[in-house]
């Protein structure tokens, strides 16, 4: 559940960096007038940091995935052998 939450997030702000910081900022800040505008190399960190926590998401999967396919190859060759 977890990973789905994070790949989520990560995938939101990979593709929608500004708009997924003005709505942390209006969650997170108080203020009268529009909120403040980013400088441009913060919407390519938000950009990178999502990215990199879909990729570490998926990567997680991949391998959670790969070692039970393992998993499941021992248990055969196991069986095979009794």
């Amino acid at each position: 559940m977890l990973k789905l939450l994070l790949g989520g997030v990560g995938l939101v702000e990979t593709l929608y960096p500004e708009r997924f910081m003005q709505v942390l900022t209006r969650l997170s800040y108080e203020y009268d007038d529009d909120a403040p505008t980013p400088k441009p190399w913060v919407v390519t960190a938000a950009r990178l940091e999502g990215l990199v926590i879909l990729t570490a998401v998926i990567w997680s999967a991949l391998k959670t995935d790969c070692n039970c396919s393992l998993l499941s190859r021992d248990n055969e060759v196991d069986a095979n052998t009794e």
